[in-house]
């Protein structure tokens, strides 16, 4: 860690590397970065997405650290902002272009595969954070305990989604109106989990059954 913020943090700028999004999102993502400044690395990373108009400027290996690092830093409307359009770079793009694979270019004219998941990243935001299926850091070991912690952003009205794990088939639905958000959860036989309402806490502690909510969010 010392030897990598001594050869590429300027302390002057308060950035790594060229200031590019890949070079600030890696050390934030990876736990590289002093605490003393982390959110001044973390604004400069903000700043510079929307100064490309909330475009993207990484590639196939920085997108995951720069999702994950939005995501984990509670900047999922910068997420949001950042893939809801049809413009290149984007996966709103491939998809008005006829896309049904991930292709290997943005533009999916430029590139020689149609059925690519170089650019896969998206789908770890969409599970992780938009229906919220998350292992759980303080229960290693699969999916005995986990965390549900659904993110709803934008315009959004609903998410479904489930994931396989050892143990059976997590799924989670969730549906907003207005303020209003309606939440169903499943959970696997011999299971618990930790649900975690966005903007509530405590977790409401929880074990295998299926489970409905209905909170105001703002």
């Amino acid at each position: 860690k010392k030897s990598f913020n001594e050869t590429f943090f300027d302390a002057g700028r308060k950035e790594y590397g060229t200031g590019s999004q890949a070079s600030n999102a890696l050390p934030l993502f990876l736990d590289l970065v002093e605490p003393a400044y982390r959110e001044e690395v973390l604004n400069h990373l903000v700043k510079d997405i929307e100064a490309h108009g909330y475009k993207l400027t990484t590639g196939d290996v920085g997108n995951r650290y720069l999702f994950r690092t939005l995501a984990d830093n509670g900047l999922n409307e910068v997420m949001y902002t950042m893939h809801n359009h049809r413009d290149v770079p984007g996966y709103g793009f491939q998809i008005q272009f006829g896309a049904t694979t991930l292709t290997e270019q943005w533009d999916p004219r430029k590139g020689n595969s149609w059925n690519h998941f170089m650019m896969g990243p998206i789908e770890e935001w969409f599970y992780r954070s938009l229906a919220g299926i998350r292992p759980s850091e303080d229960h290693p070991g699969g999916f005995g305990h986990f965390i549900i912690a659904p993110e709803p952003v934008g315009d959004l009205s609903f998410v479904r989604a489930s994931h396989e794990t050892l143990y059976g088939t997590v799924r989670v639905e969730w549906q907003r109106q207005g303020d209003v958000l309606e939440l169903q959860v499943e959970i696997p036989v011999n299971c618990t989990a930790d649900i975690v309402l966005p903007g509530k806490t405590p977790a409401k502690a929880v074990k295998g059954g299926l489970y409905r909510f209905r909170e105001i969010v703002e």
